[in-house]
């Protein structure tokens, strides 16, 4: 039984989040039109302002997608996949891409699981040797997507023990690494849970339940485990 490892991508690995960029593309390429982009776009700029909360942003950004992919051919989202990580792939955290290749040259099996697009998440982990990647994943009709079939946020710690259980691996001193609430789920279940950059409700949870923390800015990783006094200390 082999030990494992599992690892949100957005904001996790990905410095970014990559149905955004997703997003994006179907700007760029005017499946998504201009005037409906552009209240989506409007509330990127209030994000970015700090007129905005990242929520309200995202989820004006997911319903638009949404809507938006329901109809559009599984090539293209194939195509748009390919572009995207092409050139946007190597935009990682360093502490992340660090911990995930030194886990699989301990022979780890590597997990990844998002939020975004099926397509984005099996190029994604074909690129960094991930074993297993689920993502967000819709059904088909003379290939073209229709409704969703797979969603994985507020889901991880189902998917997670569906594919510990399929691939016959060991929870003993297995890992968890995630950014925001939806990943709590997924890293209350594992022996050594990471909250990464965690958003405000995830280091809640985190320092409730005595988690390690890291924080990343320009390039340096600041990694906070709470000690015996119940103190967290900065290493």
């Amino acid at each position: 039984m082999r030990k494992f490892a599992v690892f949100d991508i957005d904001g996790t690995i990905f410095r970014w989040q990559l149905f955004h960029e997703m997003f994006d593309e179907f700007v760029e390429n005017k499946i998504i039109d201009a005037e409906t982009a552009e209240p989506v776009m409007a509330s990127r700029r209030k994000w970015r302002q700090g007129e905005m909360t990242w929520t309200d942003y995202e989820m004006k950004l997911i319903e638009t997608l949404d809507s938006a992919i329901i109809g559009v051919d599984l090539s293209t989202m194939e195509k748009f996949a390919d572009k995207i990580i092409a050139r946007r792939g190597k935009v990682l955290y360093k502490y992340t891409l660090n911990l995930l290749k030194e886990l699989q040259n301990e022979g780890y099996f590597t997990i990844a699981l998002s939020g975004s697009h099926q397509q984005l998440v099996d190029k994604f982990a074909k690129l960094y040797s991930i074993d297993v990647a689920i993502g967000l994943g819709y059904d088909q009709i003379d290939g073209k997507l229709t409704e969703k079939n797979q969603i994985v946020y507020g889901q991880k710690d189902k998917l997670l023990k569906k594919v510990v259980l399929e691939n016959n691996l060991d929870w003993t001193d297995s890992y968890a690494v995630g950014d925001t609430k939806g990943d709590a789920n997924m890293l209350e279940l594992v022996e050594n849970p990471i909250a990464f950059n965690p958003d405000e409700e995830l280091l809640l949870v985190a320092k409730s339940n005595g988690w390690k923390i890291v924080v990343e800015r320009k390039g340096v990783a600041y990694s906070m485990e709470r000690n015996s006094d119940g103190l967290y200390i900065l290493e």
